[in-house]
């Protein structure tokens, strides 16, 4: 039986700082911890991150597909996308990361003919609810003016009723058919990647979405099985479902498919609406920059009701993407409607994001026993333009994370990679500074509603591990020994931090 002693100026055990500490692992778990007065070799010892909301299979494949979340002009545009078309052949042509905030225009049909005329081209926005298509593309799905409007979704349209070549939201569905599934040993490099990359900035454990990739969970199951026997890493397999019929199926898999050490189901994922970038989030008065827009929201109340109440009946986790105060309001309602009050009830269901909000509708989630899934990095590009989409007063409840954690919510953190970069510690630092990496604004943007480190280390492991089991993300006897530790470790320069050491089930992942 293996036996391992880690010493460090600091333990944080996944809700507090103690103070210097030992830590014994024996075998897989940790055995004992004990505080210790020698000299340690560490700064710190804590719980490896878990990232409560990913598409870690999406990350991977974005590291090995045409990315152009850099380019901020259409020079740099032409450039990246030119180097990737002389590097890279094949039918379709599969990018992301593009933003009009950024770049000054946004991405459509006309633009990409002249970047890419003979191929079929997509290029997603970065927040992954937009699609830009190019003429191939709308010739090998079929799409052309007498396509039908899609409930849910927005197919933009010119004067003549032609498809600009942008798609929001349900719409994107259009090409689902038609662009190639990924090969098998793409798919492989692509989790090796993400996994490799998870490991090196402490991240021991992922609640992933990624079965639009592969359109089979338990073909996506078998991938991770796969991956994890050579990379180690907790992870939770969300089931992405749009209608009632994808929720029973899910139940019956639910069923049928036994956790594993490593690999456990996870809850069904459901969108609600858009993002705020896009103007699809829905929102309850206009957008303030654009009159009569109040963004896009994908399912009637009817119909998310009978989703809800199948869910509540059958024991299965809804994780509802809800980033506008009407969709907020919308999954609340759901709930209350099935439960028939705003009490807690048989499922701790999820909200997504919840970057738009009010005190009324905090308070309802405390009471329906909601958790908040966060992404503090939203915030390092948001608080550039997201003052012009819902104006001063609704700015005041938006991103409010100690508003809702001072309600008593149960807040996890995430990445949404490869919307964001899946190093956790850019996400761990916003939430406390409140601050973009350029550390601006110098007082922090509404800094009244930062975490203390100890609030954001929490959402990031040992809340984010109750949604997944309550034998990790913690440091205490008796639970798994996933663990990082930092041989230096800078509160003053949060983004900064990178683990020395990375070790799950007992085992070290990673070493720098």
């Amino acid at each position: 039986m293996i036996e391992i002693i880690l010493t460090a100026k600091q333990i944080f055990t996944g809700d507090a700082f103690t103070g210097p500490g030992a830590v014994k692992l024996l075998s897989k778990k940790i055995h004992m911890l004990s505080p210790v007065q020698s000299d340690a070799t560490a700064e710190l010892i804590m719980p490896g991150i878990i990232d409560s909301h990913v598409h870690l299979l999406g990350t991977g494949l974005a590291m090995l597909e045409l990315q152009v979340n850099h380019c901020r002009d259409l020079n740099d545009l032409h450039r990246v996308v030119n180097d990737y078309l002389d590097q890279f052949t094949g039918t379709w042509v599969i990018g992301r990361g593009w933003d009009q905030n950024k770049l000054g225009f946004e991405l459509d049909k006309r633009l990409l003919d002249s970047l890419c005329p003979e191929r079929p081209m997509l290029m997603y926005r970065v927040c992954g609810h937009v699609v830009a298509a190019n003429t191939q593309a709308l010739v090998a799905a079929g799409v052309n003016r007498q396509t039908d409007d899609i409930p849910g979704g927005v197919i933009k349209r010119d004067d003549h009723g032609e498809p600009t070549g942008v798609f929001e939201e349900r719409a994107m569905e259009l090409f689902e058919g038609s662009i190639p599934v990924p090969k098998r040993e793409l798919i492989t490099s692509a989790l090796d990647k993400a996994i490799n990359y998870a490991h090196r900035y402490g991240i021991t454990g992922v609640q992933t979405d990624d079965l639009e990739v592969v359109g089979d969970y338990n073909t996506l199951w078998s991938y991770y099985q796969h991956a994890i026997e050579q990379l180690p890493l907790r992870v939770q397999l969300h089931h992405r479902i749009r209608a009632l019929s994808q929720l029973q199926e899910f139940s019956y898999i639910k069923k049928q498919q036994p956790d594993t050490e490593f690999i456990r189901v996870g809850a069904a994922k459901l969108f609600l609406d858009g993002s705020l970038g896009a103007r699809t989030a829905a929102l309850l008065a206009d957008y303030s920059d654009q009159p009569d827009t109040r963004g896009v929201l994908v399912y009637e109340d009817a119909e998310l009701r009978e989703i809800v109440a199948f869910a509540e009946q059958h024991s299965v986790t809804l994780a509802l993407h809800a980033i506008g105060d009407r969709a907020i309001e919308q999954a609340l309602n759901a709930i209350a409607a099935v439960r028939g009050a705003d009490s807690p009830g048989p499922v701790k269901h999820r909200l997504i994001h919840c970057q738009v909000t009010n005190t009324r509708q905090i308070k309802r989630m405390r009471n329906l026993g909601i958790i908040i899934e966060i992404q503090p990095g939203f915030l390092q590009t948001d608080m550039d333009w997201v003052w012009s989409r819902v104006g001063t007063d609704r700015l005041q409840t938006s991103y409010c994370w100690r508003s809702l954690a001072q309600s008593g919510l149960v807040l996890t953190g995430g990445s949404d990679a490869p919307v964001e970069d899946l190093n956790p510690w850019h996400g761990i630092a916003t939430a406390v500074t409140r601050t973009n990496q350029a550390g601006e604004p110098a007082r922090g943007w509404n800094r009244p509603e930062a975490l203390d480190l100890p609030q954001a280390l929490t959402a990031y492991t040992a809340a984010s591990a109750l949604l997944m089991g309550s034998d990790f993300g913690s440091v205490a006897a008796g639970k798994w020994a996933d663990l990082a530790v930092y041989n230096d470790f800078d509160c003053d320069k949060l983004a900064a931090n990178r683990p020395n050491r990375v070790i799950i089930a007992g085992q070290t992942v990673y070493q720098r």
